[in-house]
């Protein structure tokens, strides 16, 4: 059985997600998102940030992370965007 990391009592965190998560949650401002009569749509996270938070955060595997970051962010779409 795998080691977990408890957020919360409805939450876990697998140990090795954990680098991701922290890295979506330190891009929490850079979304980028289109203001209209309708409101806003967000439209996902500003890649050229997310890069820039990555090389500060001294991430080596890149391209991983992106991977996994953008499965969360594909999540927090869904979310942020229901109406």
């Amino acid at each position: 059985m795998k080691e977990r990391y408890a957020r919360s009592n409805d939450t876990e965190l697998w140990p090795e997600h954990r680098e991701a998560y922290e890295t979506f949650c330190a891009c929490a401002t850079q979304w980028r998102v289109i203001a209209g009569m309708g409101g806003a749509i967000h439209q996902g996270i500003d890649y050229t940030a997310l890069e820039s938070v990555m090389r500060m955060r001294g991430i080596e595997d890149q391209a991983s992370r992106l991977d996994q970051i953008q499965h969360i962010e594909s999540g927090a779409l869904g979310v942020i965007n229901k109406r």
